[in-house]
C-alpha cells in the first residue's frame, strides 16, 4: 500500500488547520505555512510521477469511510497529470500572493482557504470513485465561494452568490448521476473501458453528469458564473479558477466517459454528438464575447470559456489524437491563462486600471509584466511552435481523421478572434502614449519581487516547453490518451 495519494490530499488540509490556529497576526508564520504546505504537496505529486504505469490504479491508501460505498485515495497517470499541474499552479499563486495580498484584509482566512481549495482539488483527482470526487467537489465549492467574496464589496458578494447557486445546482446534477449509477451498476468506481450499459435511465444520468460537470468547467450555456467570479476574486485565485478550477469539471467528464460509461455506450446514446455541438458553441461564443469586453479580467474569463471549448472538442471526438490534444491543452492553458491573470492582477495592483481602454503605454511602466503578458498571449493564439499550436494542431488533425473538416474552420476562426482580443492590448501597451498611467511611489518599483518573478517564470514556461522535445507533458498526455484507446 502506498500512502502518497493520501498524503497529497491531506497535506494542504493539515497546513490549513495550522494556518487557522497559528497564522493570526503573524505574517511570517502565514507565509511559511502557505509556502511549505503548497511546496510539499507539489513535491509529493512529483514523487508519484516515476512510479506510475499508464493503466490501472497503482496506489490505494485504503478506505476512508466504512460504508457500502467507500472512499479511498489512489492515483493513475491521468490523476497525477492533473495533480502536478494543479499543485504547481497553486505554489506559484501562493508565492505571488505574498505581495498581492499583503495590504488586504482577512489575510489569514485567504491563505487558509487557498490551502483548503488545494486539498479539495487533490482530493478530486486522487480518489478512484465518484463518491470521493463528489464530496471533494463540494468542499472545493464552499471554499472557492469564500475566496470569490474575499473583497466583501457589493460586486464580490453578487458574483459569489451566483457562483454558489450554480455550484449547488451543478452538484445536484452530479449527485443524481452518481445515485443512478450506483442504483444501476452497484458500483461507482473508475474502471478503464467503463461498465454502464446503454438505456434511457443511464442516458439520463450521463446527461446529468454533463450538466453538472459542465457547470464546473464553464461550458456554454451553464458558464454564467465564470465571467462574474473571475473579476471579483483576488487575482491569484482568478488565475487558479481559470488555470485549474474549471479543469476539474473536464477531469470529471473524462472519468465519466472513459471509466464509467465507456466509449461504446457514449456513442450509443449520441452523447458524443451533443458534447461536440456544445464544444463548438462554447468555442465560438466564448471567443466572440471576449472580443466585446473592455474589462480586462472579464475578457480573460470569456477567453477561458472558449479554451474549455477546445478541450471539450478533444474529448467529444473520442479518438486518441483528439484526447491527446485536449490533455495537452489543459496543461498549456493552465500556464497561459495563469500568466495572463497574474499580469492582470499586477496591473490592477500597481495602477488601479481594470479596463483595456486604460492600458495605453503601460508596457513602458511595467515592462516585465507586459512582456510576460505578450508571451502568454502569443502562445494562447496558437502561433507556431508554441504550446497552444501543438494542441490545436492535433485537434485539427483529429477532426480531419473523424471526417469533421468543419471543425478545422472553427479552430481557425477562434484563433483569429484570439488574436483580435489579445494583440490590441499588447499594441496599446508598447506602441501608444502612456495615457495617464501613474505609478504610486509606495511600491518602489514595478511590483513586489514575488509577484514579478512568479509571473515571469510562468510566462517563460508558456514558451519554454516548445523548445524541449519531447517533454514531460507531451509524453504523459500521449501515454494517457493511448491507454484509454487500447
Amino acid at each position: 500500500m502506498n500512502y502518497l495519494p493520501m498524503a497529497a490530499v491531506l497535506t494542504p488540509f493539515a497546513f490549513a488547520l495550522l494556518m487557522a490556529v497559528l497564522g493570526r497576526d503573524r505574517s511570517y508564520v502565514r507565509n511559511i505555512l502557505a509556502l511549505t504546505g503548497s511546496f510539499i504537496t507539489f513535491l509529493i505529486t512529483l514523487v508519484m510521477l516515476p512510479l506510475l504505469r499508464t493503466d490501472g490504479w497503482i496506489y490505494s491508501s485504503g478506505k476512508f469511510l466504512s460504508s457500502p460505498i467507500t472512499i479511498s485515495f489512489g492515483a493513475d497517470s491521468l490523476s497525477v497529470f492533473f495533480a502536478v499541474i494543479f499543485s504547481f499552479c497553486y505554489l506559484m499563486a501562493i508565492i505571488y500572493s505574498f505581495g498581492y495580498i499583503a495590504h488586504s484584509h482577512a489575510i489569514n482566512r485567504y491563505y487558509t482557504l487557498m490551502l483548503i481549495t488545494l486539498g479539495a482539488m487533490m482530493g478530486i483527482v486522487l480518489t478512484p470513485s465518484l463518491v470521493g470526487l463528489f464530496l471533494f467537489f463540494e468542499v472545493y465549492a464552499v471554499a472557492a465561494y469564500l475566496l470569490v467574496i474575499h473583497e466583501e464589496d457589493e460586486f464580490a458578494m453578487a458574483a459569489g452568490a451566483l457562483f454558489l447557486y450554480t455550484a449547488v445546482a451543478g452538484g445536484l446534477f452530479i449527485f443524481f448521476g452518481l445515485a443512478t449509477t450506483y442504483f444501476m451498476a452497484g458500483r461507482v468506481d473508475f474502471f478503464h473501458g467503463g461498465y454502464m450499459s446503454a438505456n434511457p435511465l443511464s442516458a439520463a444520468a450521463l446527461f446529468a453528469f454533463l450538466i453538472g460537470f459542465g457547470v464546473k468547467a464553464g461550458m456554454f450555456p451553464v458558464h454564467i458564473w465564470l465571467p462574474e467570479a473571475h473579476p471579483a476574486a483576488p487575482a491569484p485565485f482568478s488565475a487558479l479558477l481559470s488555470g485549474c478550477g474549471i479543469k476539474v469539471g473536464i477531469y470529471g467528464l473524462i472519468r465519466i466517459i472513459f471509466d464509467v460509461y465507456g466509449t461504446e455506450t457514449v456513442r450509443a446514446v449520441s452523447f458524443d454528438k451533443v458534447l461536440l455541438i456544445l464544444a463548438v458553441v462554447t468555442i465560438l461564443f466564448g471567443s466572440a464575447l471576449a472580443l466585446q469586453q473592455d474589462h480586462l479580467k472579464r475578457r480573460l474569463a470569456y477567453s477561458s470559456v472558449a479554451q474549455i471549448g477546445y478541450v471539450l472538442l478533444g474529448v467529444a471526438l473520442l479518438n486518441e489524437r483528439a484526447l491527446f490534444g485536449a490533455l495537452f491543452h489543459i496543461f498549456s492553458h493552465a500556464l497561459m491563462k495563469g500568466t495572463l491573470f497574474l499580469c492582470a492582477g499586477a496591473i490592477i495592483t500597481q495602477t488601479g486600471k481594470k479596463y483595456v481602454s486604460e492600458l495605453k503605454g503601460i508596457g513602458r511602466e511595467m515592462p516585465v509584466i507586459m512582456l510576460s503578458f505578450t508571451l502568454a498571449a502569443i502562445t494562447m493564439v496558437g502561433i507556431p511552435p508554441f504550446n497552444a499550436f501543438i494542441s490545436k494542431w492535433h485537434l485539427a488533425l483529429a477532426s480531419l481523421e473523424s471526417g469533421q473538416a468543419i471543425l478545422v474552420a472553427v479552430l481557425m476562426v477562434s484563433s483569429l478572434l484570439n488574436a483580435l482580443y489579445y494583440f490590441p492590448i499588447v499594441i496599446k501597451a508598447f506602441l501608444s502614449d502612456k495615457g495617464g498611467v501613474e505609478v504610486p511611489l509606495s511600491f518602489g518599483g514595478e511590483i513586489s519581487s514575488g509577484m514579478l518573478w512568479t509571473t515571469a517564470l510562468m510566462a517563460l514556461l508558456c514558451v519554454g516547453f516548445a523548445f524541449i522535445q519531447p517533454h514531460w507533458p507531451v509524453m504523459m498526455a500521449s501515454d494517457i490518451a493511448s491507454s484509454f484507446f487500447k
